[in-house]
């Protein structure tokens, strides 16, 4: 178990010394700021050093490796438990003391804050807990129906507790009744992923005959009916994403309205929403047509009506839900946060056909994985300089229409010589979430 354990440490050395320093640095602002929100901040670090990590590494087939060693799935599955949950939190708790230690030695006469400490190590304990449970167990290939309403259940509970939980959670530490409810499924989850763990190894290493995938007999197969090829790609992708954004737009709400009122949280809308929104819908929906690729390249079209296939697919989910969030917008809050929200669906196409360029550019690989996230995160700030460097009191509409033109442009050019020139998206693509219900967007051919 110890030589998993340190293997892991040592072939993602580089990303956690990088997540340390953020976590020495959180633990600076803490002692500086007695107000620092730090709970947001807490779940990014979380993302970094946690589960995700091994999650690329599973994708490669890392566990049919390690399920050949004398260990039981049980062993092996809470080696990685704790190499992703508790040292982690471990480590990351001393370096927020450690932080808050440095700045409390600059400034002595400061209090220094350890009741706060012991509240965002707590937060990154749970956080790491709570996302190694939403990424494993695998779900649903294992046990009768009781176990598999169990599993799911784990899954859909991990993911509300990341995904609004991200909005709802940000003033926790603060509100006592959202610190209980947070520290109550904080601490069912990440217990129940210690027992659960060896779930991980087994729904990743057993191997399935191709019958069982099947459920129809062989011989037997009917296509559905209807129109076929790229408009049937791009209708059935188009719904799935957009019925996908809804519910998220609409939890999302749902949330800010126990947080007190939509009114109070225009600015969690522009920030919040909208770049997990494209994460999630864009690497989510996008990522089984991009392992498909290699076979939509032999279809008689053009790279220029392919790589076009490839922007819409990115962008017309994010066109059609803009008029229903804006009408939302009107009647709640008035036209002035109409306004602002289609100016943040607008801009959001730009990041959106960027993040298609990278996709086919690399892959589904890791290096695509860092630039959607850089493109993400950093396409939130582009509104920040605009003030800053050219002294915009607000960015105007015009503006945002012209970046976002400009963008999408520029990505469907870089597209198209993406697909004719690059061989990444070629390549067979491994599936990055395994066999979990995330991604299984693919087509499975029944023989």
């Amino acid at each position: 178990m110890k030589r998993i354990i340190l293997d892991h440490f040592r072939r993602w050395w580089w990303i956690l010394a990088l997540g340390s320093v953020f976590a020495f640095v959180q633990g600076w602002f803490i002692a500086d700021n007695a107000k620092y929100a730090f709970e947001f901040w807490i779940l990014l670090l979380a993302l970094w050093t946690g589960a995700n990590l091994l999650s690329l590494d599973l994708r490669h087939g890392v566990v049919r490796a390690v399920a050949v060693l004398p260990l039981t799935a049980r062993q092996i599955g809470r080696s990685w438990w704790l190499a992703t949950v508790a040292i982690p939190a471990i480590a990351l708790a001393a370096l927020l003391f450690w932080g808050a230690g440095m700045f409390y030695h600059f400034h002595p006469g400061r209090v220094f804050p350890a009741d706060r400490l012991v509240m965002a190590s707590l937060f990154t304990l749970l956080w790491l807990g709570s996302l190694f449970t939403m990424i494993f167990p695998t779900p649903g290939f294992f046990g009768n129906g009781w176990e598999r309403a169990r599993t799911y259940f784990f899954s859909v509970l991990s993911m509300m507790m990341i995904l609004p939980g991200m909005v709802f959670f940000q003033d926790a530490s603060k509100k006592p009744f959202k610190f209980a409810i947070f520290l109550g499924v904080g601490a069912l989850l990440t217990i129940a992923g210690w027992f659960r763990a060896e779930r991980l190894v087994l729904g990743r290493a057993s191997f399935r005959l191709a019958a069982l995938q099947c459920k129809a007999p062989r011989g037997r197969h009917q296509a559905s009916d209807g129109v076929g090829g790229i408009p049937f790609l791009i209708s059935t992708t188009f719904v799935r994403t957009f019925l996908n954004g809804m519910a998220m737009v609409a939890l999302m709400l749902l949330v800010m309205a126990l947080q007190g009122g939509v009114n109070s949280h225009v600015i969690e809308i522009q920030t919040s929403i909208f770049p997990f929104l494209l994460f999630f819908l864009i690497y989510l929906q996008f990522t089984p047509v991009l392992r498909l690729l290699r076979f939509l390249r032999t279809l008689p079209i053009s790279a220029t009506r392919l790589a076009a296939v490839m922007i819409a697919i990115a962008i017309l989910p994010f066109i059609a839900l803009a008029p229903l969030v804006a009408g939302v917008a009107w009647l709640a809050l008035g036209t002035p946060a109409t306004i602002t929200v289609l100016k943040s669906y607008t801009f959001i196409l730009a990041p959106a056909s960027l993040c298609i360029f990278f996709a086919v550019w690399q892959g589904a690989g890791i290096q695509a994985y860092a630039l959607l996230l850089f493109t993400m995160f950093g396409f939130q700030q582009v509104p920040l300089w605009l003030q800053v460097f050219f002294h915009y009191p607000e960015v105007p509409f015009s503006l945002t229409g012209k970046i976002v033109a400009l963008c999408v442009l520029l990505a469907f050019l870089l597209t198209r010589r993406a697909l004719m020139h690059s061989s990444h998206a070629y390549r067979i693509q491994a599936n990055p979430f395994g066999q979990s219900p995330m991604g299984r967007g693919q087509v499975r051919p029944c023989v």
